[in-house]
């Protein structure tokens, strides 16, 4: 059986989060804030893939066929994603006051905006989701 050791840092962000680690459509277990788990991988999984996720979010696949034995992971989070990406949502309320027409915003820029915040909303819940989390080999 090959082992490895799957890490998660203490990170500040999604801190009550738990990340779910997948061996192919198997789940393995779950990974608390600063949590250090090692794991026995069958010999029929071990050319599967290992992925882990957060919600609806996750990583990238990383094959374990490429992996050595007693190799060590590391999980953790985009930090673009996770914390500068939310501030994003403060321009709600501005791109808002065009619709009550208060002319801070001429209406024409206004609606450039709010059509490109919600291209981007749109953009990192279903083309980027598998970019909140990274997994990577020590």
């Amino acid at each position: 059986m090959k082992k490895i050791t799957i890490s998660r840092p203490k990170e500040s962000f999604n801190k009550n989060c738990s990340y779910e680690i997948f061996l192919g459509k198997k789940y393995l277990t779950a990974l608390k804030n600063g949590e250090k788990k090692t794991i026995e991988i069958p010999n029929n999984l071990k050319n599967e893939s290992l992925k882990a996720k957060i919600q609806w979010c996750g990583s990238k696949k990383m094959e374990l066929r490429n992996t050595d034995d007693h190799e060590k992971i590391t999980v953790n989070g985009n930090k673009f994603m996770n914390k500068k990406m939310p501030l994003f949502g403060a321009m709600f309320p501005l791109i808002g006051l065009m619709f009550f027409n208060l002319k801070m915003v001429p209406k024409n820029i206004g609606i450039g905006i709010f059509i490109i915040f919600l291209i981007g909303i749109v953009g990192t819940i279903t083309i980027w989701r598998n970019k909140w989390l990274n997994i990577k080999t020590e």
